[in-house]
């Protein structure tokens, strides 16, 4: 059986994997390595046999555990291929300027926390073993805060890509306010693309404030190290304020009643 995660939460609670992960590592320790490596490079999600990414977090710690270096390496290859996969939608060219510079930042910071955790860093990659997206976008908010776009059109909510992450939890906190409090409306793959056609149709100064929402920048902080709206956009924290109003007004107009 996997040996259990090392890391608590804020409660002292242990962080467990989901069942549906444990399944995995029980199915793939019983299988060739040439094999498990095989299965780790489906990359779409929608092919039979793809692998979760926590699974492949899991083996790529066990291989270094074990002095595995060429399962690691292989693994890590892997595992990066997915991270810039997910980038390239989520810190799109066409949407963000100097998007490049961000998505090598991140990837960068993850490939940092593989190599602390490898070298004995108290369980850093635990949280990667249970939920791999949203850990993936805590580091993508935490580079989006503090380098920033140098403008911003709207954020994908993932719906027209095969390999689309799941609604991340910035995007959820965000979309709450001009959702009656009820963010899980964006499970609704049809509403997710009702929504950002009508993001895109808001005058650029709204679209560009729900676009930074939506992407987990606070409106302002008192932090000169924290990259904010306030400070991107170049105005004052009543004027962020005032567009995301007008920006959330408009939307409750024209998208559907019965979905607000």
């Amino acid at each position: 059986m996997p040996e259990p995660l090392k890391r608590k939460d804020r409660n002292g609670v242990p962080y467990v994997r989901p069942p549906e992960i444990e399944a995995w590592l029980v199915k793939l320790e019983g299988i060739e390595v040439a094999e498990r490596l095989r299965q780790f490079s489906v990359m779409s999600r929608k092919s039979v046999g793809h692998v979760p990414s926590e699974v492949l977090v899991h083996f790529l710690r066990r291989a270094w555990a074990e002095g595995a270096k060429g399962d690691f390496e292989k693994i890590f290859r892997i595992l990066m291929d997915r991270v810039e996969q997910s980038l390239s939608s989520a810190v799109s060219d066409s949407r963000m300027a100097g998007a490049r510079g961000i998505r090598e930042e991140i990837t960068g910071r993850f490939a940092e926390r593989i190599a602390k955790d490898c070298r004995g860093g108290g369980g850093l990659m635990d949280f990667f073993e249970i939920r791999f997206d949203k850990a993936l976008a805590a580091i993508r908010t935490s580079v989006l805060r503090q380098i920033g776009p140098a403008s911003v059109d709207t954020v994908p909510l993932g719906t027209d890509r095969e390999d689309a992450l799941e609604v991340s939890a910035e995007v959820e906190a965000a979309a709450a306010d001009f959702l009656g409090g009820d963010p899980s409306k964006l499970d609704d793959p049809a509403f997710r693309l009702e929504l950002t056609a009508a993001i895109d149709a808001l005058p650029n100064d709204q679209r560009q404030v729900m676009g930074l929402l939506l992407q987990g920048f606070q409106i302002d902080s008192k932090d000169p190290n924290i990259m904010t709206i306030a400070r991107i956009l170049q105005c004052d924290e009543r004027t962020v304020r005032n567009r995301r109003d007008r920006a959330c007004k408009a939307l409750r107009a024209v998208l559907p009643e019965d979905a607000l």
